[in-house]
């Protein structure tokens, strides 16, 4: 496969994000996949750019088999909303030129947060004919908003509304945490388009040390944390428990990174006296291995915010890959890993006494010790290797592209036909609603005549990766019809529909305000008809042959032979043989057929 992929935050960058990175674009080039990413200027988490990239708009480089672009992005380390958005929006829009350079690809891959990078992925995808992944780190904007970075009810309403966009979109999703995954199908996101693909451990790289290589046996007791130091990992707690064991000469806390909370983290332990605190800069995963071999205990922090149950902390797997104790203050996703894996203690989010009670339970205890350390060790090894995480990355991506391998017959690749297709949907239904609008106002009027009753009549439908939508049509029904498919209702004896309804039907005019749709983007003006949300067996059907790729049409192929007079297995093999053979004549060929159907008046309900 030719991969490309898009994220902001890769090495020499440290903390979760780059490391993710690094290890998905790292053994795809591995396996043999030619992957080329596209990033930014190094400078996260200190919002200072790297020597040798300052005053640079662009870079090239090769490092594990990866091709890397680097594109300039605003960064400084004030973090405010305004730098933040300059710094994300930024790297979207020249990402977008970076990617566009790279030639063809058979697969786009974009990591977010940000969540404006997706748009340069989908934007990419539609011109170079490809499906595109997105995988999503953190659950934004819900948690910008629970942290009160993202305020205000139209910039929440617009973030909302680019993630549904980009969910609809996306070809799969991959999320880090089960949370995640849950919060994603209670928004409509189909369980069959999502992989679970947590953060892991390298497990070459961090490997355990020597027995009591965090030194039981002198008289120092180091407890380290490393790794970002952001609002979202609540370390004030890790100030607390260093107030409450500052009694204790033996005892240093050890914190290594940088991130938009440490200046003030630095001037809270000045202010409250703690001497007993060592704060470090980033270091490289070599170094960082060392560090984490030479401590007593390892802590993992997260605030107890509403979104905080969300996120795993990466450190405590690189913390259990070196087989020492951990201490984690967390709750959620990270409380039920912690607790599996037997590999260390659990307090709440935010209890100091908590936290220094479990450290001095830890340090007094060095048989305790060593087998939190072997527990935890055993299970990251089994469960979270970064290599065994990779190789579901490359089943999720062979999967999105083999998928596309066997459908259309046009000149156009698959992914270029659905672009133009869109583009040229978008032009006719604006066309068409101009020119019908006065038949809009009179059926309008003739169908509040006739019976009581809205005059549009709505419906969710499955469309496109299975996503629900609204339909709108004519109301044709009475209020009291069943919500069930059309073809069970035509078995019953009760007539449902309205004097007008039947008229409306057999000029086929019943459809006209799914024009909306179409204009929207939920439609096409040809493709299959969309499933009714309860008709669970042809929705399985059609992912089964690929047919939910495309977005539903008004019209298709199994509409212009039968429609309603076929089986249900005959309605799924023509909507397969559509989207196998689709292309722009055989969509124009059906609109042509179509219209000769209206005007024969053959059954087209």
């Amino acid at each position: 496969m030719r991969v490309l992929f898009l994220t902001q935050y890769y090495p020499p960058e440290t903390g979760a994000a780059p490391l993710r990175a690094f290890h998905f674009a790292a053994n795809l080039a591995k396996t043999g996949h030619t992957v080329t990413v596209v990033t930014g200027m190094p400078n996260h988490p200190s919002g200072v750019k790297q020597p040798g990239y300052r005053r640079r708009l662009a870079a090239r480089e090769t490092a594990a088999g990866v091709r890397i672009r680097r594109c300039y992005l605003f960064a400084t380390p004030r973090k405010t909303f305004a730098t933040r958005m300059a710094n994300q929006i930024s790297f979207a829009f020249t990402a977008f030129f970076g990617g566009r350079a790279t030639g063809r690809c058979d697969v786009i891959l974009v990591t977010s947060p940000p969540l404006f990078l997706g748009v340069t992925g989908w934007l990419l995808g539609v011109l170079k004919g490809a499906p595109f992944v997105l995988d999503i780190r953190d659950y934004w904007p819900q948690a910008a908003v629970a942290l009160g970075q993202l305020k205000g009810r139209r910039a929440i309403a617009l973030a909302e509304g680019l993630e549904r966009f980009l969910y609809r979109r996306a070809s799969r999703i991959a999320a880090v945490t089960p949370s995640t995954v849950r919060m994603m199908t209670e928004r409509g996101v189909p369980r069959s388009r999502i992989v679970l693909i947590p953060n892991g451990a390298d497990t070459e790289r961090f490997t355990p040390g020597p027995p009591h290589a965090g030194g039981h046996g002198g008289d120092r007791r180091t407890v380290l944390y490393s790794g970002t130091h952001g609002l979202i990992h609540g370390m004030r707690v890790i100030l607390d428990a260093a107030e409450a064991l500052k009694g204790d000469p033996r005892v240093r806390f050890v914190l290594v990174g940088d991130g938009a909370e440490k200046d003030a983290l630095v001037r809270e332990a000045a202010e409250r006296g703690l001497s007993n605190i060592e704060f470090h800069p980033s270091q490289q995963p070599e170094e960082l291995a060392e560090t984490i071999r030479s401590a007593d205990v390892c802590l993992a922090t997260m605030s107890g915010g509403e979104f905080s149950g969300t996120a795993v902390p990466v450190k405590m797997f690189d913390y259990m890959a070196c087989a020492r104790p951990v201490v984690a203050a967390v709750a959620g996703d990270a409380k039920e890993i912690m607790e599996a894996s037997g590999g260390g203690i659990v307090v709440a989010p935010g209890d100091g006494n908590g936290l220094a009670g479990a450290l001095r339970a830890l340090l007094a205890d060095a048989e305790l010790s060593e087998r939190l350390g072997h527990a935890g060790y055993d299970y990251v090894r089994h469960e979270y290797s970064r290599a065994a995480l990779a190789a579901r990355t490359e089943a999720a991506l062979r999967e999105v592209v083999g998928a596309d391998r066997w459908l259309g017959r046009g000149r156009l690749r698959f992914r270029r036909y659905l672009a133009v297709k869109y583009v040229m949907d978008a032009i006719a239904a604006v066309v068409l609603l101009v020119v019908t609008s006065p038949l809009f106002v009179l059926i309008a009027v003739a169908i509040a005549v006739d019976s009581r009753g809205s005059t549009i009549f709505s419906q969710r439908r499955v469309g496109v990766h299975s996503h629900e939508f609204t339909i709108y049509k004519f109301r044709t029904m009475r209020r009291d019809t069943p919500h069930v498919a059309t073809d069970i209702l035509m078995s019953q004896r009760v007539d449902y529909t309205t004097r007008m309804g039947r008229l409306l039907r057999r000029v086929s005019l019943d459809e006209l305000p799914n024009l909306v749709n179409v204009l929207r983007g939920d439609m096409s003006l040809v493709g299959p008809r969309p499933a009714l949300y309860n008709q669970h067996e042809l929705i399985a059907m059609r992912r089964g042959t690929g047919s939910d790729l495309m977005r539903p049409g008004i019209t298709g192929w199994a509409q212009i032979n039968g429609r309603n007079l076929i089986t249900l297995d005959e309605k799924v093999r023509l909507d397969e043989f559509y989207v196998r053979n689709c292309s722009i004549l055989m969509d124009a060929r059906i609109v042509l057929r179509t219209i000769a159907v209206m005007l024969k008046r053959e059954d087209f309900s």
